[in-house]
């Protein structure tokens, strides 16, 4: 279903897949053309008018540095730009740190600071990267304009004249120049008022005027704005949520450190607030949100292959002007600091999203038909299928939701939803996160939200990491719910209980990740499984008894979220990726035993990501972008939309499965076997 690739970016897309080296940090460069003289900014413009589109998907990528998006949104940049849809790059700060743009082997050089042309030399390097993205060819020319989209301020806005479609916005702010140590002059202390108004760095040639700066009120309602004329389907942002540093600070008082620069999160903060104004609006198309992990990645298992690497490489090698090209702008014309060293950081071999996804958002109706969930401009929505027509999407009460929905069935037969609503504030002791829950109440009705707070309790720092909710419906009408908490484990409770933290299993390491497995074995015990340095895994001894760390599994290393299913012959499984393969591993404890073994290994389908399985076929996210069904040990079938969060796979009455994917232009897509057993058929529009 994608749109055909022009002939020079399959060429980059072909040297890509064998451009990682099989060590060091260096990727050979074949030899380009030089780029012509750099441009210079055209008159100011304003932008007023909300854009029209022809298509149907449109992506804003809002970021703290010139280097954020190709490190932490890719490869799913890369499939925005391939798709043809607008895609635009919103840069808050110059990035300029010390203004020294030398190699990282030569950080200790005397150099000249001059910030105002390292930051040139960053942008340089972004629109080589993107150019190459999106062409094939890193030295494509670009347009530069200075646009105001609110009264008395502008941004310098640069237009791939080859693509049109693909624009750079950047707002010159200064950064915080520390990961983590608290600047009044930073994104940080402008969100919580610490400073008044922070200041602006004009890039040299910029134009910009010197010696501005954005008040609060005014940089989200120029990131409002740009939200307003670009109307996106898709919005991408930096972690807002990141995980504390579990290493004692300097007194016990001390504020906790992150595992992440403080610039992507407040940018991240930045964005959200702009959203809901756009939201409420009355101009916005349906739109998902996917938060990316940023710096801790670096210690996280690289869940990438080798080709998906390889790219990222490729992209910031150009970004870093590794091939040391002429540009024509005596400024530089990349980041040094990165260089030829994209490996070295560890940011490069992985891409992650902070809520982990849940392919247990299409779940079978009673009385037959299929339900599905989603997030749209951070309302639930649901279609519903009876018969072969999908009807939808219909809202369901509530707004502030972020990250995935997590669907079950009661023992009663209706649906209960599990969500997180964030509120911010400009304060941090201002800011929450709750896990919340509605329950169907007729047969396409639902609600109301109701919060289920955090295992934090009131603390609103420490619940602003508190995890994506996962629910288990026993036999007896007892719900659990269970979520990671600030401590690394894993908390669970019933829906009228208090929280309770589980003891992590020594064999877990110092915590796991997000993204866990539950599930309800034959016996009608609980089953929890988590990733860390192996698969983590809870259990009760009796129906709703409590959960206690069960047997090491003793399984390989997790790259991601952990799936958890009860065979039809008892058998417990979990599947989940392999670190640097993407390969789905299968493993099973069968029944009488306590050991787990893997009993299955896919051919790489590429891609990142949550697993969904249902009855013996697999979906994931694949290489492209798009949806990998695999049905009873057949080929990977590559096919479907450009896709949002994670897919889904559910049981018909009739055995058949269907597999549901939200595309990136806010519809729901379905692909169902035309018997049990078979091949996946074509995919359409639900509704």
């Amino acid at each position: 279903m994608g749109g055909r690739i022009r002939r020079r970016r399959l060429l980059w897309l072909a040297g890509g897949a064998l451009a990682l080296p099989a060590a060091g940090c260096g990727v050979a460069q074949a030899v380009r053309e030089d780029r012509g003289p750099a441009a210079q900014p055209a008159a100011p413009v304003r932008a007023t008018a909300i854009a029209a589109h022809d298509i149907t998907e449109s992506f804003v990528h809002v970021i703290a540095h010139p280097d954020d998006n190709l490190y932490f949104m890719n490869p799913d940049l890369d499939h925005a730009l391939a798709s043809g849809a607008a895609c635009v790059t919103v840069c808050l700060t110059d990035g300029e740190s010390d203004g020294r743009n030398v190699l990282h082997n030569e950080l200790g050089r005397v150099t000249r600071a001059d910030r105002p042309a390292y930051t040139r030399a960053r942008i340089n390097g972004l629109t080589a990267a993107l150019s190459l993205l999106a062409t094939g060819d890193e030295t494509g020319a670009w347009d530069i304009s200075l646009v105001s989209y609110i009264d008395g301020h502008q941004v310098e806005q640069h237009t791939l004249r080859a693509a049109p479609y693909v624009q750079l916005i950047l707002l010159a702010l200064v950064e915080a120049r520390s990961v983590s140590l608290h600047r009044k002059d930073s994104l940080r202390g402008l969100w919580v008022g610490e400073t008044p108004r922070l200041a602006t760095l004009p890039p040299v040639r910029s134009g910009l005027p010197p010696g501005a700066g954005y008040s609060r009120e005014q940089l989200v309602a120029t990131l409002h704005a740009v939200l307003d004329h670009f109307r996106p389907t898709v919005v991408r942002t930096l972690d807002p949520n990141p995980e504390h540093s579990t290493k004692p600070g300097r007194t016990p008082q001390a504020p906790p450190v992150y595992l992440d620069h403080q610039d992507h999160t407040y940018s991240a903060y930045f964005a959200q607030a702009a959203l809901a104004r756009h939201w409420a609006g009355g101009r916005a198309r349906a739109a998902s949100v996917e938060h990316y992990l940023g710096y801790v990645n670096a210690v996280l298992p690289h869940n990438l292959d080798q080709a998906a690497v390889g790219r990222k490489v490729v992209a910031l090698n150009s970004y870093g002007w590794a091939d040391n090209r002429h540009c024509g702008d005596p400024a530089g014309c990349g980041d040094r600091k990165v260089g030829a060293g994209a490996l070295r950081n560890g940011w490069a071999q992985s891409t992650r999203y902070r809520a982990p996804g849940s392919g247990a958002w299409l779940q079978p109706l009673t009385g037959g038909g299929l339900a599905a969930f989603a997030l749209l401009n951070g309302t639930a929505v649901h279609w519903t299928r009876t018969g072969s027509r999908w009807t939808g999407p219909h809202p369901v009460d509530g707004t502030g939701l972020e990250g995935q929905l997590h669907a079950l069935r009661q023992a009663d037969g209706r649906l209960r939803l599990l969500g997180v609503r964030t509120v911010l504030g400009h304060a941090p002791a201002d800011h929450r996160r709750e896990i919340v829950t509605a329950v169907q109440t007729g047969p396409a009705a639902y609600g109301p939200w109701q919060s289920l707070g955090t295992p934090e309790g009131e603390d609103p720092v420490r619940s602003m990491e508190a995890g994506y909710p996962i629910g288990l419906a026993l036999s007896d009408g007892t719900v659990q719910v269970a979520v990671r908490s600030w401590n690394g484990s894993v908390a669970v409770r019933t829906l009228d209980g208090p929280w309770t933290v589980l003891s992590l299993p020594p064999e877990a390491g110092p915590g796991v990740q997000d993204g866990l497995g539950a599930v309800v074995d034959a016996d009608g015990n609980s089953h929890l499984f988590a990733p860390g340095r192996t698969v983590a895994h809870w259990a009760s001894d009796t129906p709703g008894g409590p959960l206690r760390p069960a047997r090491p599994t003793g399984l390989p290393v997790p790259a991601g979220p952990v799936t958890a299913r009860l065979a039809a012959d008892g058998a417990l499984r979990v599947h989940y990726r392999e670190p640097r393969s993407a390969r789905v591993l299968t493993a099973e404890r069968r029944p009488g035993t306590a050991v787990w073994r893997v009993v299955a290994e896919s051919a790489p389908p590429g891609g990142f990501g949550r697993v969904a399985v249902a009855d013996g076929a697999i979906a994931v996210r694949d290489d492209g972008g798009r949806t990998a069904l695999r049905a009873d040990g057949r080929d990977w079938q590559h096919d479907g939309p450009l896709l949002a969060h994670t897919p889904a796979l559910a049981s018909d009455a009739d055995g058949r499965i269907t597999a549901a994917a939200l595309g990136c232009d806010g519809h729901l897509y379905t692909a169902r076997q035309p018997v049990p057993g078979a091949p996946f058929g074509t995919w359409g529009q639900a509704g």
